[in-house]
């Protein structure tokens, strides 16, 4: 008998209904171990670094203890990320003397779990050290810096990408305080059927100081003919997107349903223990050739390879999220139902073809006056390609056909006030996508990082937008003056390239914990 010891006890049913009875299945209902919390837990002496797990899950190990002697062989399937790996050495403490080895696999599926077991591997330490490193970082930085703000009643904590993700909502409500709106204006002639706008070189605006200049016009072209110049015709390509990665599905999953990032995860999760969706904390954009078979048989003419998006640390082991098999319709919740539709589609639409337009301008000018020129834009949609499965639908504007050289009477002629607009405050989606370009925080961290700052009051949710508040605010300043790198947008996504480079066995963690720990005391 063999013994498969997963995170999830939902997980574990699903494997065993996999697998049968030549297995039993353990859940560990995640960590197992964790610093204590009631104190530190991490100690330098003497330029070495100390510290003391405590355990966090006795039922589990009392439970894992009695069932040992059972079994020879012991299969470590905990989740295949850096906090899967620590889950699975933790527990690998517990097993002397027994046959251990890690399995991992992306999706729950009878060709993948035996595929996996079929594949025999050992914990990869490097991953451990990784996970330690941002476990130990998380806790120097909040230990260091949340006593401060508590004694001085300024916030309840501090953090390494919680406070600069917090930063960077409180920098934009400053941009937002601090616009000034500018008055421009737009001379629009209406054709009935199109409208077109007068260009000011290569733009169709004017500033403020032009207004005279354009009333004159409008008054002197009413009741004029207009001629059709030139008709300029270009085709364009929209391209499909790429696969998803965490950090898409959740920007994606708030566009369309309004959906908070962490009630994404929790769905996706449901999906993921039900076997019908690969591993969904990613940031790869691989699917599997055995996959891109299937679908290129089911889309037929309509299949093309997927884009490859920006490589992120795990692109070469985890796939993206996707569907395990190509059909709708599952017994689902309407929640995750919604989810799933939104994964099942946009997979479609990332392996079709990239849609065509047909980019179409009208260049008129009124009668005897060739030095005005009026512009109207339109596109027309050649080829559909993947807009056809594409869960957001993209409309177009079509302009009537013409030829050069008609002429054409306006119905009416505006003289249009328009005003520059101040930056939008983030939703949840912009700050994700945010985040991933300035390689900040992981895509697996950027739900529980929301949730936290909404928990400590240091933000609020106003019509769908992240706005700081007061304390949110007060706690920026104080950090710019006391510890100025740990908001440094820069100095964050700094700490993650450390953070890869331990995961693939390039750096020594303590070491760069040591000097990250002693460099924070001397500044503070």
């Amino acid at each position: 008998m063999q013994l498969i010891i997963v995170e999830s006890p939902k997980k574990a049913v699903t494997i065993k209904k996999f697998l049968g009875k030549s297995v039993i299945t353990l859940a560990s209902y995640g960590h197992i171990i964790d610093l204590p919390k009631k104190n530190f837990g991490l100690y330098l002496k003497e330029n070495k670094l100390e510290y003391r797990y405590q355990i966090i899950n006795w039922p589990f190990i009392k439970k894992l203890k009695s069932s040992l002697k059972n079994f020879n062989e012991i299969y470590l399937a905990t989740d295949p990320d850096r906090e899967g790996e620590f889950i699975a050495w933790s527990i690998s403490q517990y097993l002397k003397k027994k046959k251990i080895y890690r399995i991992r696999f992306y999706e729950i599926s009878k060709q993948a779990l035996s595929k996996a077991l079929n594949q025999k591997d050992k914990i990869n330490l490097n991953l451990v050290e990784a996970q330690k490193g941002r476990r130990f970082l998380d806790r120097i930085v909040g230990y260091t810096l949340s006593p401060i703000l508590w004694r001085d009643k300024i916030g309840r904590s501090a953090g390494r990408v919680q406070s600069a993700a917090l930063r960077l909502i409180v920098d934009r409500e400053e941009e937002i305080n601090k616009f000034k709106p500018e008055i421009y204006y737009q001379l629009e002639v209406n054709f009935g059927q199109f409208k077109a706008y007068l260009l000011n070189g290569k733009k169709n605006y004017f500033e403020k100081d032009q207004y005279e200049y354009l009333k004159n016009l409008e008054r002197n072209l009413k009741n004029k003919k207009f001629f059709l110049k030139k008709i300029d015709k270009k085709e364009k390509i929209i391209f499909k997107p790429t696969p998803l990665d965490t950090a898409l599905l959740q920007r994606i999953s708030f566009l369309k349903h309004h959906f908070s990032s962490s009630s994404t995860m929790f769905l996706a999760q449901n999906l993921y223990e039900k076997g019908i969706i690969t591993y969904h904390r990613t940031d790869s954009f691989n699917l599997s050739q055995e996959f891109l078979k299937k679908i290129k048989d089911f889309l037929q003419d309509e299949y093309s390879p997927p884009r490859k998006g920006k490589k992120g640390f795990s692109q070469e082991a985890h796939e993206a999220i996707r569907p395990v098999y190509l059909k709708k319709d599952l017994n689902l919740t309407p929640q995750e139902k919604k989810i799933y539709e939104l994964i099942f589609d946009h997979t479609l639409a990332a392996c079709s073809l990239n849609a065509i337009v047909e980019k179409i301008n009208y260049f008129i000018s009124p009668e005897k006056n060739d030095n005005l020129i009026f512009q109207a834009g339109g596109e027309n949609l050649i080829r559909e390609g993947f807009l056809k499965n594409y869960p957001f639908k993209m409309s177009f504007k079509n302009l009537p056909p013409l030829q050069e050289g008609e002429i054409l009477f306006p119905r009416k002629l505006n003289l249009i006030e328009k005003q520059t607009k101040p930056p939008s405050p983030y939703t949840e989606s912009t700050l994700i996508k945010k985040l991933k370009d300035l390689g900040i925080g992981r895509p697996s961290t950027y739900a529980e990082i929301i949730k936290t700052l909404l928990k400590r009051k240091y933000i609020e949710k106003v019509k769908n937008y992240l706005k700081p508040t007061e304390r949110g605010i007060k706690v920026i300043d104080f950090l710019k003056k006391v510890y100025p790198e740990i908001i440094d947008l820069n100095f964050t996504a700094e700490m993650e390239k450390k953070l890869d480079q331990i995961a693939q066995g390039e750096l020594n963690y303590e070491k760069y914990l040591i000097h990250f720990w002693q460099e924070l005391k001397s500044k503070l």
